[in-house]
């Protein structure tokens, strides 16, 4: 079998995609907040460039298992592959996806088909929109598409990319004959690419690890290594994970209770490293990072195509995490009340956009903007006119972020107050563009005070 590499072109597409604006915005798209600064932890951009690099490593690693002369990453994109598995995300990421999705539900419930807001599957939507892939000869970008279906049943919710099936299957294909031509017979019964399955699993790692990392900007030491103490299980020791990786030596652990390096745990580590009077934050965080690296080579190829961990103690110590996350980051109280306020403004936009007869000028895209223009002047009683309308507004808000949802909710706030008012205020974009929406908020109130106006 031949595989045509094209290096040169998946580098430059790589570079185009770094650089470029749609990619950028993912940094305006934070993972969580802090508790004490409400602000951005982590974002959306450094965990695609995290999981990108980790989808090569992974790869890579599950090559040089299978053989010297074996390349998974056969056309050299499981870095960009990796890179824009979150592209099509929102503002609020999981938090929006999943407000933005049930509301455009129930506004189109009485249609034929609902339309809805997956996150996946606006990958493609941006990729082809902002033609990411395109300097990629045509087999190249319809693998490199392929792998980043995870669930061929959603695309019934975007029709529009039905298309994609064949392109998985044939990728599929592509994958199963370049390991035959290799002396490794396989019989994909996932339904995945061994890439997406790849680029999924270094999703999951990433997760695994920084959830708890960025716990550390949540919770006081003192409570992280309580909740490590209590929800860490498994017993995996350095030495298995030292097979994997590189951790280097911490010297206190050597000395304490004459427990050697290399026989202490990694509970006990991570706990010894809380403990730490200086310095604890980032040795935690590079140990941490390690033990990413380890979960990613701890995964082999089956005959049925699927990828399965193989030291089922690293395994353990991965759901551990997932459990701590599950448990103290995507399910905890504090952290909900942090979201609250963020969540209440993306909520507030959805339902201007989708629910109410929203102001044209709150919409910055001409191209958006005139298409709005043309449905409006359709009959008002036109279902299809409804649902185009509804299918722009989806992908204007699937496209926003954090500080953009923040200043429409500025500028819904001040629509509603004039239109109470009878007339427009005077400086409004200043108004608007030099407050915080608590600060605007006094301001509109004074107003109302002033004017005797009931807002």
């Amino acid at each position: 079998m031949n595989i045509k590499r094209y290096d040169a072109l998946v580098e430059e597409c790589e570079m185009g995609i770094v650089g470029h604006k749609v990619f950028v915005r993912l940094k305006d798209i934070p993972m969580y907040l802090s508790n004490k600064t409400r602000d951005s932890i982590r974002n959306r951009y450094s965990h695609s460039v995290e999981v990108g690099l980790s989808t090569e490593y992974l790869m890579s690693h599950l090559s040089r298992r299978l053989g010297d002369d074996v390349n998974l990453n056969f056309f050299n994109v499981a870095k960009i592959v990796g890179m824009l598995h979150d592209i099509g995300h929102t503002a609020y990421s999981h938090d929006g996806e999943v407000i933005l999705d049930q509301m455009l539900g129930q506004a189109s419930s009485d249609f034929q088909e609902p339309i809805r807001f997956n996150a996946n599957l606006n990958n493609f939507r941006r990729i082809e929109k902002y033609e990411l892939y395109d300097v990629l000869p045509q087999d190249i970008k319809e693998y490199a598409l392929a792998s980043l279906l995870k669930r061929v049943r959603e695309l019934k919710e975007y029709p529009e990319y039905s298309y994609l099936k064949e392109y998985q299957e044939h990728a599929i294909k592509l994958e199963e004959e370049y390991l035959l031509s290799k002396g490794i017979k396989i019989e994909n019964q996932v339904g995945k690419t061994i890439l997406c399955q790849a680029m999924d699993l270094a999703d999951e790692n990433r997760y695994r690890v920084t959830d708890i990392i960025d716990a550390f900007n949540i919770y006081s030491q003192g409570k992280l290594k309580e909740i490590l103490k209590g929800m860490i299980k498994s017993e995996v020791r350095i030495k298995e994970l030292r097979k994997l990786v590189h951790i280097k030596p911490i010297e206190f652990c050597e000395a304490e209770d004459g427990i050697h390096f290399e026989k202490l745990k990694i509970k006990d580590l991570l706990i010894a490293l809380l403990e730490r009077s200086s310095n604890a934050k980032t040795e935690f965080q590079n140990v941490m990072n390690s033990i990413s690296m380890a979960f990613n080579r701890n995964f082999q190829l089956q005959e049925n195509g699927k990828l399965v961990p193989i030291d089922e103690e690293i395994e353990a110590l991965r759901s551990d995490f997932q459990r701590i996350a599950a448990k103290y980051i995507w399910g905890s109280k504090r952290v909900e009340k942090i979201k609250k306020p963020y969540k209440h403004y993306f909520t507030t936009v959805a339902d201007y956009f989708i629910n109410r007869h929203f102001e044209l000028e709150l919409i910055d895209s001409n191209t958006y903007k005139e298409a709005l223009i043309v449905l409006r002047a359709r009959e008002r009683d036109d279902m299809d006119a409804r649902r185009e309308e509804l299918i722009l507004v989806r992908n204007f808000l699937g496209g926003l972020t954090n500080a953009k949802i923040i200043e429409l909710y500025k500028k819904i706030m001040v629509l509603k107050f004039e239109a109470k008012l009878g007339y427009k205020l005077e400086k409004r974009d200043m108004l608007i563009e030099k407050n915080t929406v608590k600060n605007l908020k006094k301001k509109l109130e004074k107003y109302h005070q002033r004017l005797n106006v009931r807002v």
